[in-house]
């Protein structure tokens, strides 16, 4: 199709993870033009791809943009979002345009808005069930990238058809790499990995608490990405606990190479939807240690490549499993199964193009507008201009700098700690030194006034030896001079 295909508008969330990489890849995979309709509470960001402009919206214009959209042959609608902001723009498109929506079901979201907060994230909301209904069952045509996903919206919204088509990439080999240097100078014998942004819903509560349990294992755990507690790079543990900081998609397996990692872990406590960072692991042939739910358990159980943990799993019970682990031969031999390809363990980005392709192909209609059309339109619409594309590599910029500064400020911490320390003893010697001499002036002063009490006694003296007869006087000097011979 190419080019001439009618184009299609993925609406998203603003914030970007495993979803974004998701609609990179169809952009980039799927042979016609896309645009991206990134929708927030409060702000809309319309991105091309193809050249890497993005504009924030006026809201109080979104007619226009529909105008535009339809002036650039956008003829089907791909909701990847089912946060409400998203749905609302996806079903202000779908009317303005007369284009058929495709919904994929990216997480467990569509269950309930809070799914990744607190309680259990599989115990539906009717409330939110009720909003999702219209939207799943209008919509041309359910997606969901795994079993686990397509079961449960079967399972809440009876007769429901739901289409797996499961995130395929790219995995190339891994470009030449270097840890950071504070990690090099400490590594730990053994290294565990875990990828991504770390939430509480990906376990990061857990890690926090992992350190503590791993003392006198020689094992450690670098965390490719960030925590939600630790943005930049460092010791969050110094010896346990390593932050590397923000990556871009591409090196995740020459990061995994580059820190030495043996195994993956994910410490979920909300169940993944597919997991691009199972698939980076897998990639980079390492087994993976998983809590027992969601499609983490199932690609696990289907195909091999590692060990599950009870879902409940906590801090204490992955410690023991980690030192079992490298206390015995078993990672060896579960990475050495890792060496045989397997598509259907790790799904080709052309498979899942191929899909996509014939989905759109069924449902895009073709607005057939004048190839003429006005580009200022567009244009017009621009508040703010925005480049999507550096989000990432702004993230990755800002975190390195970070970690400069934060050495520099560690490095003029030691020499005031030295400084501090020349001072003390400096201070310490001058009032040793003050002392000291305290006390020979007090020596002296005793002296000087004895000395004076003497001369006082022998003013006194003479002037009683004055005033004896001259007799007497000449014959006491006499008897002195004659006892000094």
């Amino acid at each position: 199709m190419g080019a001439d295909a009618p184009a299609v508008v993925h609406v998203t969330a603003l914030h970007g993870g495993g979803v974004d990489r998701h609609v990179r890849s169809v952009a980039r995979s799927v042979a016609r033009p896309h645009w991206f309709w990134h929708a927030g509470a409060s702000a809309d960001v319309l991105e091309n791809p193809a050249d890497s402009r993005t504009y924030v919206l006026d809201r109080s214009r979104l007619a226009k943009a529909s105008d535009a959209l339809r002036a650039r042959r956008v003829g089907v609608i791909h909701l990847h979002s089912t946060a409400r902001p998203s749905r609302a723009i996806a079903a202000r498109l779908a009317l303005d345009l007369a284009a058929r929506t495709i919904v994929t079901l990216h997480d467990v979201l569509f269950l309930r808005a809070d799914a990744f907060e607190e309680g259990d994230p599989l115990q539906p909301d009717p409330a939110w069930l009720a909003e999702m209904e219209p939207v799943l069952r209008d919509a041309a045509a359910v997606l969901a990238p795994s079993d686990f996903i397509a079961g449960l919206a079967r399972e809440h919204f009876p007769g429901l058809e739901v289409s797996v088509v499961p995130n395929g990439s790219i995995h190339a080999g891994p470009r030449a790499l270097a840890p950071r240097a504070e990690f090099a100078a400490r590594r730990p014998k053994h290294v565990v990995a875990v990828t991504g942004a770390i939430g509480p819903h990906k376990g990061s509560d857990i890690l926090e608490e992992l350190p503590a349990h791993l003392e006198g294992s020689d094992i450690g755990i670098v965390v490719v990405g960030y925590l939600d507690r630790q943005l930049f790079p460092g010791w969050r543990v110094p010896g346990r606990l390593f932050i590397h900081g923000a990556w871009a998609d591409a090196d995740a397996t020459g990061l995994l190479e580059a820190y030495g990692a043996r195994l993956v872990l994910f410490p979920n406590r909300v169940p993944e939807s597919f997991s691009y960072a199972l698939s980076d692991a897998w990639a980079a042939g390492l087994p993976v240690l998983a809590t027992r739910q969601g499609a983490l358990a199932e690609r696990i159980e289907r195909h091999g490549g590692g060990w599950l943990l009870p879902a409940d799993a906590d801090a204490a019970t992955i410690a023991r499993e980690l030192r079992r682990l490298f206390e015995g031969d078993e990672i060896a031999r579960v990475q050495s199964t890792l060496s045989r390809q397997d598509p259907a363990r790790l799904p080709p980005l052309e498979d899942m193009a191929r899909s996509l392709e014939a989905l759109y192909r069924r449902f895009a209609i073709d607005p057939a507008a004048p190839a003429d059309a006005d580009a200022r339109d567009l244009e017009h619409l621009v508040t703010a201009n925005l480049d999507g594309s550096l989000f990432r590599t702004e993230l990755i910029r800002l975190s390195d700098e970070y970690a400069q500064l934060a050495a520099a400020l560690e490095d003029e911490r030691g020499r005031f700690a030295q400084f501090q320390s020349e001072a003390r003893e400096w201070i310490a010697k001058l009032e040793a030194d003050v002392k000291t001499l305290s006390a020979s002036l007090e020596i002296e002063v005793e002296e000087r006034r004895c000395l004076g009490q003497e001369i006082v006694q022998l003013q006194i003296h003479k002037d009683a030896f004055d005033r004896l007869p001259d007799l007497v006087r000449r014959y006491l000097l006499k008897k002195t001079l004659d006892a000094r011979n």
